[in-house]
């Protein structure tokens, strides 16, 4: 017997709360319309896609009376309709995100219910907590290239750069807690799930599953470089070793950026031979070698680099990119093989990878600012800097090139450590069954 799907709670099949939930469509409706007329042309599209999110479910299934419980709905629009009507409920972006957060999971249950995408209810906060993040990253980093190339002014407004970096490393912020409030909300909400409070969504239609490409890895990098093996090992010794050097010289020199960068960095790239030593999963030299290299430029670039050559930033921000989403996708692609009840589809895979690494440069951006305003506070040197919103835009907008890197070749070339992964999965259940 398959496990029943929690998701099935987000909808109800009674007539207060269809009508709770029609009601709040025409409300909709009528402010939609009220944008177009005034040309706020955005928040007509956004309207719209929202009130198909909301009554995809009634549609899909001939069924008027199904709709996503009433709180949800409410959830979701509350922000909207104050943003779009001029009347602000609140004084900080937050409920706007709980809003997103909202809007990302009736997104998710519904490809689960409608598509060829499956996922439990577990995986689906977490995609809500990445899309959350990812959609503020998106949003500002748009925000910025409208007003850097068409003249806008949606943040360039006679402020400073580095105020408007600190109003966007605010709205990161209030992302970040409304993903996590969100998740602990939506988490509740499904653990405490009776099945009778759970509606079975019959298949709408038989979507053929979409097979991952299959077969060996291609030739690695190293075959194409001629780099052999030795090289490569011989390569990552002589950067752990440089980290070492960085060590002692931010130390000498009273360096605290450099000290912390190069520590950090050198223990990081011993996790592949814990990771061999402990779950006997043994990673390619050509992916260490990789990993090594981000982390040696980037710390090379605290000590100096990132001064002197304007470049450096752009090329350490997407090789770390790239780095990020090939553990993304080998993670998430590993629970794809090993749980029966997720199915992500390789363009959606990529979709999300994009996802993951916009969230995961969101909160490194984050990470980069609260380290700068308690060293600052503190007295100290800055050990992550930032230099203004053009400079953390720019990192966001290499994220995504490293990215797209990692994730259009990484059905082929990572499958092999994923489907190792999965083994190491089922093997540790195992053993936790027979304890």
């Amino acid at each position: 017997m398959e496990p029943v799907n929690k998701l099935g709670k987000l909808l109800k099949n009674t007539r207060p709360n269809a009508v709770a939930g029609w009601l709040m469509i025409l409300l909709l409706a009528i402010l939609g319309t009220g944008n177009l007329l005034y040309g706020r042309l955005m928040w007509t599209i956004l309207i719209g896609f929202v009130i198909c999110i909301i009554i995809s479910p009634a549609v899909m299934m001939h069924k008027p009376m199904v709709m996503p419980s009433w709180y949800f709905i409410i959830l979701a629009i509350i922000p909207i309709v104050g943003s779009t009507t001029a009347f602000y409920f609140f004084s900080t972006s937050i409920p706007f995100y709980i809003s997103v957060a909202t809007i990302a999971m009736l997104l998710a249950a519904e490809l689960n219910w409608f598509t060829s995408l499956k996922m439990n209810y577990k995986f689906a906060i977490l995609l809500v907590f990445i899309t959350t993040l990812a959609i503020s990253g998106l949003w500002h980093l748009g925000e910025w290239m409208l007003d850097m190339h068409l003249g806008t002014n949606y943040l360039f407004g006679g402020q400073t750069s580095d105020d408007i970096n600190d109003f966007v490393m605010y709205e990161f912020i209030y992302a970040m807690t409304a993903g996590i409030v969100a998740g602990l909300f939506f988490g509740f909400y499904f653990r405490s799930a009776k099945l009778s409070d759970i509606i079975d969504i019959p298949s709408i239609k038989t979507v053929e599953v979409e097979n991952y490409p299959s077969g060996q890895p291609p030739t690695p990098v190293r075959k194409l470089l001629g780099i052999s093996r030795d090289k490569q090992k011989l390569a990552i010794n002589i950067m752990q070793a440089g980290l070492v050097i960085l060590i002692l010289a931010g130390i000498l020199l009273r360096n605290l950026s450099t000290t912390v960068n190069a520590s950090t960095g050198l223990a990081l790239t011993f996790i592949p031979n814990i990771i061999t030593r402990k779950y006997r999963i043994v990673p390619d030299t050509g992916l260490v070698l990789w990993l090594t290299l981000a982390i040696f430029l980037h710390t090379a670039g605290s000590f100096v680099f990132y001064d002197n050559i304007a470049r450096w930033d752009h090329v350490t921000h997407a090789l770390s990119a790239s780095v990020v989403a090939a553990g993304g996708y080998t993670i998430i692609r590993a629970i794809d093989i090993y749980m029966d009840e997720i199915y992500i589809p390789p363009k959606v895979l990529f979709l999300f990878i994009l996802m993951f690494v916009l969230a995961t440069g969101v909160i490194w951006e984050i990470i980069e600012f609260m380290s700068d305003e308690i060293t600052a506070y503190l007295g100290y040197e800055a050990i992550l800097a930032q230099h203004g919103i053009n400079d953390t835009m720019v990192d966001l907008l290499f994220d995504l090139v490293g990215a797209v890197l990692a994730a259009t070749w990484g059905t082929a070339y990572l499958s092999d450590i994923s489907y190792r992964l999965a083994d190491k999965f089922e093997e540790m259940n195992s053993k936790k069954n027979r304890k």
